[in-house]
């Protein structure tokens, strides 16, 4: 079996983040200073004069950065007429199962991924979708995580879209770029211009239809298979989180 990394890394990249992290690295020696105040020893009695090198991590928005999924409580506090679930209400077995990765690098900028593109990707493979598979959407954006096109440019899912793979009995979802929707930008145009319903359409179908996604995978072009594959992603445990941060993996026989 091979394993394949879909994850990105979690940074300070401002680039890939509206509101990245500051992270702060510091080494051994440093730390034994720091660590000897805080037990009123010397750094001397650490071996070697050497603690434990640590990082330090704030930010505006630390669930949301990197390859993380998004529970239906950040889609709204009601789903399916009943309170939405947090990030560590949601059954591990369904972070574990069938992969299979929709090919929409053909997708214009800023264009939104419609029900035909998803069938016209199921077809051209030869696939029908059962119930509890995870659906990756692969739009080639995680190449462009370290420029403006990653923020900008992206195409995203469509609320028609959305639930036509949850009615299909996809619970879990997943895509290589910023949002599962279109960029920021590109919806604010329409709302500007009169569309509300423009505003982040897939991930409102979650108010009406219980379903979560991953977004910021990267490397689904490096998976040999757009099938056939197991895809596994475990959220870390938030107490009532709106997100938890995956390390996304394909296992590949």
């Amino acid at each position: 079996m091979k394993f394949f990394d879909l994850s990105v890394y979690w940074e300070a990249n401002p680039m890939a983040e509206p509101w990245p992290p500051k992270v702060e690295f510091s080494n051994s020696a440093e730390e034994a200073v720091k660590l000897a105040n805080k037990l009123d020893i010397q750094p001397a009695d650490f071996q070697d004069g050497l603690a434990l090198a640590v990082e330090s991590v704030s930010a505006e928005v630390f669930t949301h950065i990197g390859t993380h999924c998004d529970a239906p409580i950040h889609f709204g506090p009601i789903t399916e007429g009943k309170p939405s679930r947090t990030i560590d209400q949601l059954p591990l077995e369904e972070f574990y199962g069938d992969g299979v990765i929709l090919d929409m690098r053909h997708k214009e900028p800023r264009s939104g991924i419609t029900v035909e593109d998803v069938q016209k990707a199921l077809a051209d493979m030869e696939y029908s979708i059962k119930p509890k598979d995870i659906v990756l959407i692969m739009t080639g954006y995680d190449k462009h995580i370290y420029d403006e096109k990653y923020l900008k440019d992206q195409p995203g899912m469509t609320g028609e879209a959305t639930e036509w793979l949850i009615d299909q009995g996809v619970k879990l979802m997943g895509i290589d770029a910023y949002t599962f929707d279109r960029p920021f930008g590109a919806m604010v145009e329409d709302v500007k211009a009169g569309n509300k319903s423009a505003l982040f359409p897939a991930h409102f179908i979650g108010r009406k239809k219980e379903y979560y996604h991953i977004e910021k995978l990267g490397n689904l072009d490096k998976v040999p298979v757009k099938h056939g594959f197991t895809f596994c992603a475990f959220p870390i445990k938030v107490k009532g989180g709106t997100a938890g941060s995956v390390r996304a993996v394909a296992m590949v026989d």
